[in-house]
């Protein structure tokens, strides 16, 4: 079909706080820090003209919304290599942010650097997608929640976010979780995958403990200290800020993998 392309911006208006539900079904979807007193700023194109991006705003309430229906979201047939989705959209810093992002399959990278995330939860089907958090959060984030599909992904400063609680739950795939950043306190951590490697990269200076349950999956952890099944770093039971790691994984390998702070 003809490509459309289409700009969107939602003013950020007097809004204190604001809920975001981003709905992305096939494609390539980018996310950044955009300007402070724009809510939203998006570029959309796109050559199936169902899949017009729907914009809906209801009090502090905003959804950006793949348009059809999940049903027509995925490739049509014999159109792979000529459709075009690709979405570039920018979220203010200036207010709190509980942010829900659903892609089903696609590729692309979510730099939530900077943002106000005060509850962050992430649906990602099939795909390759990179998350960052290169800077601290300025808010308080108290639950992160990854759910992945077959997918490849890397989160890469996840201190920086600093959830107090995040869990993950992963499909098949490569799940490369980065925890470097400024944590400013302890954290709770709960992954579960099906088949597929794990990479934890886990900080010297901040005590780690990592319990492995489920099937008999190889672990490889140079520098950890193994009980049964935990694995501690040396700072553990030492460091001010811990983070206690719980994995069980079916069917794969972990790597366990200290960085320098």
């Amino acid at each position: 079909g003809e490509l459309r392309e289409q700009q969107e911006v939602v003013p950020i208006g007097d809004a204190d706080r604001a809920e975001v539900e981003i709905v992305f079904g096939a494609g390539v979807l980018n996310i950044e820090q955009g300007s402070p007193d724009e809510l939203l700023s998006g570029a959309f194109s796109y050559n199936v003209a169902e899949w017009q991006p729907q914009i809906t705003q209801e009090d502090d309430r905003l959804e950006v919304r793949q348009g059809g229906t999940r049903d027509n979201w995925g490739i049509p047939t014999g159109r792979v290599g000529t459709i075009r989705n690709e979405w570039a959209l920018a979220l203010s810093p200036a207010v709190p942010l509980d942010l829900d992002i659903k892609a089903g399959a696609g590729q692309g990278t979510l730099d939530l650097s900077g943002l106000q995330l005060t509850s962050l939860a992430m649906t990602m089907g099939a795909g390759d997608f990179e998350i960052l958090f290169d800077d601290p959060n300025p808010a308080e984030l108290a639950r992160l929640t990854l759910d992945t599909g077959a997918s490849s992904l890397e989160i890469t400063g996840i201190g920086n976010a600093a959830p107090r609680y995040l869990k993950v739950q992963g499909g098949a795939g490569d799940l490369t979780l980065d925890f470097s950043g400024a944590w400013p306190e302890s954290a709770t951590i709960d992954i579960a995958a099906g088949v597929g490697s794990l990479t934890l990269r886990l900080p010297a200076g901040i005590g780690v403990e990592v319990e492995t349950r489920g099937a008999v999956a190889p672990v490889e952890a140079e520098g950890f200290e193994k009980s049964g099944n935990t694995y501690v770093n040396g700072a553990f039971g030492k460091a001010e800020i811990e983070l206690r790691i719980e994995v069980t994984l079916g069917v794969g390998e972990i790597r366990l993998i200290e960085i320098a702070d």
